[in-house]
């Protein structure tokens, strides 16, 4: 494998907020309180998963654009 096919299999995800709490959840680490493993999409997680900090249902959460 090269470094190019290396990029292409790194995707990057990107974060969502909590509107609530303020919660970040970073695709890159995941959910260890749900068994979330890292490398999963916000997409992705069960529809039964809540906001680990304030217990909010997914549609409180919107994509995360940090301008840092």
């Amino acid at each position: 494998m090269n470094a190019d096919q290396d990029k292409q299999d790194a995707v990057e995800y990107p974060a969502w907020i909590c509107i609530e709490c303020g919660h970040v959840y970073d695709p890159s680490e995941g959910d260890p309180e749900w068994n979330i493993r890292p490398g999963v999409p916000f997409e992705k997680l069960p529809e039964e998963w809540n906001c680990p900090v304030c217990n909010h249902a997914k549609g409180q959460f919107r994509i995360f654009d940090s301008q840092l």
